[in-house]
């Protein structure tokens, strides 16, 4: 078994897609440097954290696990697994995770952000898969406990009452999210200090991107279309086509470059959410955690009143992000036409860029 073993369990909206990212594309690197990222995708990662949180019930997920496993037994340095849904895992899971490393060091790592900052960033999420979910009722679902997208998972302080039982408090490692922009590789620079990934081993620039947000223009109007474009696309359960055509290329590829305002929280809003965080601090800073960063990172949202709220966004912005994505549509429908790959007959597009009116 390796002699130490770090498991980045979260939390989800934390910088996570961009560590993971850097993390393989340095992984044959920080293997020359004594660090194990062990598998050949990031997906294997994804079915790990699935095993636990299911008992080692589902047998691809499971199978995946163990050969994550047996890599890691047979390394000699240090291992790391990193998926922000090993988050969603009980109490019980995560321990019986944890032992089944054996003799190895184990350590949790987590990274913590401001809750005000993470909650809208967890909702626009929700809408990329076709979810028609209003921030409001987003933000009044998050105290439900054992939900992907609740406190369960995007509280720091909830996740690690979960995952560091047992743990000595030095083997805890909360690695809070930067607030400023100014040094783009900070994140990262925290993270591997955590981990103990020598500076010299990885290129920051390597594979890190982060997982983009939208505008609030372009989140309303995912918020009006969501349940007809997953029927556009056929969106059935079991399968992956929201993922593929409403997340990837509809929200990232599409609406994530034309930006947009920021999404504002009501004053209320945004005190609840300001309380837990501090909250959640005081957690961290009592339990003698390891904390690589600042913990008033996680308190220094202000509310900006100035902010529009999603059900603000006027019907003529609505109309700008809509034909906008008509005309980017059009434009790949055109192109692909002439690269002659097949185009559908016109009789199968559905009208999903019909608005509905504004409450």
């Amino acid at each position: 078994m390796a002699e130490k073993v770090f498991l980045h369990v979260g939390t989800p909206k934390a910088g996570t897609t961009y560590l993971q990212g850097v993390l393989w594309g340095n992984q044959h690197r920080m293997r020359a440097a004594g660090v194990l990222l062990p598998g050949t995708r990031p997906f294997q990662h994804n079915l790990a954290a699935s095993a636990v949180r299911a008992g080692w019930r589902p047998e691809r997920a499971t199978v995946v696990w163990e050969a994550l496993l047996e890599e890691i037994s047979d390394f000699p340095g240090t291992a790391l697994l990193s998926n922000e849904w090993f988050s969603l895992a009980g109490p019980g899971r995560a321990a019986e995770a944890l032992r089944r490393f054996g003799d190895a060091e184990v350590h949790v790592v987590l990274t913590a952000r401001d809750l005000t900052a993470v909650a809208p960033a967890a909702w626009q999420e929700v809408l990329k898969l076709g979810r028609s979910t209003s921030l409001h009722e987003f933000l009044a679902g998050m105290p439900r406990p054992r939900q992907r997208w609740s406190h369960w998972t995007l509280d720091p302080s909830w996740v690690l009452r979960r995952w560091s039982r047992g743990l000595p408090p030095e083997r805890v490692h909360v690695v809070t999210v930067p607030t400023s922009r100014a040094q783009p590789h900070l994140l990262w620079e925290r993270f591997a200090t955590a981990v103990g990934i020598p500076a010299d081993a990885v290129d920051p620039d390597s594979g890190g991107r982060a997982n983009e947000s939208i505008g609030v223009e372009s989140a309303r109007l995912l918020e009006l279309l969501g349940p007809r474009l997953r029927d556009a696309v056929e969106a059935e359960p079991g399968t992956d086509a929201d993922y593929r055509w409403l997340r990837r290329y509809l929200s990232h590829q599409l609406l994530v470059p034309r930006g947009g305002s920021r999404i504002g929280l009501s004053a209320e809003e945004h005190e609840r959410l300001h309380q837990r965080s501090v909250k959640a601090a005081e957690m961290l800073r009592e339990r003698g955690f390891d904390i690589v960063g600042d913990l008033a990172e996680l308190t220094s949202g202000r509310h900006d009143p100035n902010r529009l709220r999603p059900f603000e966004v006027s019907d003529a912005a609505l109309v700008d992000v809509a034909a906008e994505l008509v005309v980017e549509l059009l434009r790949e429908l055109h192109t692909t036409s002439d690269q002659g790959r097949p185009v559908p007959d016109i009789g199968e597009f559905d009208a999903v860029l019909d608005l509905p009116p504004s409450p």
